[in-house]
């Protein structure tokens, strides 16, 4: 049974029945339905703008768990680069220094990257700080472990050629050691006994009669063997590798051939007066690196002459020496 509407009549004083048509019917649910939407959208907006939905709550959560642990591998970046650091000095002053090898300067272990930002992919992330901060971290410890790396390799081939350099190192005296007269040390000479300027004296004068037999101090390869009349005379140079070179000059006569093997304690030539030269004498030089080295301080003082003179017969096939 449909239900009846009322409408007060005034000129008649009474409740008359009236009839609603089905558009007028319509456009009332139609004005209803759309104020509930509105009001629905509206307590919607509310409530996310102040309220997290239970969705919104547990991401922020993982986000904020996300910052947290990202703040704690950039700790752990820092500690592992303070390491690292820690393990290039030792590798510098120590393992290095060990071999006789350059140093690895800061300029070269932490040089940028260069090129194109590497890191404008992350820039449009919302955590883009903490992005970036990450991968820089990233990219300099790998940077720095490759390195390192490659300096260690280097170690362990030397380290694996220790015995092979022990041999090469210029150690023993090029003339024996009864007959080690020291005329002129490793110095900085006012004025030159020829030259008459000053110069630097970058080895040690041996005073020995000409023709007294001279000695390779370590293995090597004869590099140069020849006459030099305003210099040194006859001369030879030994690269003994490892950064080692030892000069022989003002010779009598050169006994070995350039890119000739020689072994520690093979005679190579005789002694002279030859070039600049004020006298019979033997002038030897030790270089490392082509820098010119002290050689007192290579000769080793417990060698007496008979280890040396059973180094001679080692190196000359168990011949004996006048």
């Amino acid at each position: 049974m449909a239900r009846s509407h009322y409408r007060f009549n005034t000129e008649t004083l009474l409740f008359e029945v009236t009839h609603i048509s089905r558009r007028t019917k319509f456009k009332r649910f139609l004005c209803g339905f759309f104020v509930s939407v509105l009001l629905t959208v509206g307590y919607y907006t509310v409530y996310i703008q102040y309220f997290d939905t239970p969705h919104l709550l547990s991401m922020r959560r993982s986000n904020a768990d996300l910052l947290v642990k990202y703040d704690l591998l950039n700790k752990r970046f820092e500690e592992t680069n303070a390491f690292l650091t820690h393990i290039q000095r030792r590798d510098n002053n120590m393992y290095r220094a060990t071999f006789g090898l350059d140093i690895i300067p800061a300029s070269i272990r932490d040089a940028g990257f260069g090129g194109i930002d590497r890191y404008s992919h992350l820039e449009e992330s919302t955590y883009a700080p903490v992005l970036i901060q990450t991968s820089k971290q990233l990219d300099i410890l790998l940077k720095k472990a490759y390195i390192q790396s490659i300096s260690f390799d280097t170690i362990a081939k030397l380290a694996i050629m220790t015995e092979q350099m022990s041999y090469c190192v210029p150690a023993i005296q090029p003339v024996p050691t009864n007959q080690m007269r020291i005329t002129d040390v490793f110095r900085f000479r006012a004025v030159h006994p020829v030259a008459g300027t000053p110069q630097n004296h970058n080895g040690i004068d041996i005073g020995i009669p000409v023709g007294t037999p001279i000695f390779a101090t370590g293995d090597g390869v004869v590099q140069t063997a020849k006459y030099s009349f305003f210099g040194y005379g006859n001369y030879i140079i030994i690269n003994h590798g490892f950064g080692y070179s030892t000069t022989y000059a003002h010779l009598s006569k050169i006994m070995v051939t350039e890119g000739q093997p020689v072994k520690r304690g093979e005679q190579v030539a005789l002694s002279g007066n030859t070039g600049k030269s004020t006298g019979p004498h033997l002038h030897y030089e030790v270089r490392y690196r082509d820098k010119p080295q002290n050689p007192m301080n290579y000769f080793s003082s417990d060698i007496d002459i008979d280890e040396y003179e059973q180094i001679l017969a080692n190196a000359q096939g168990n011949k004996e020496f006048d």
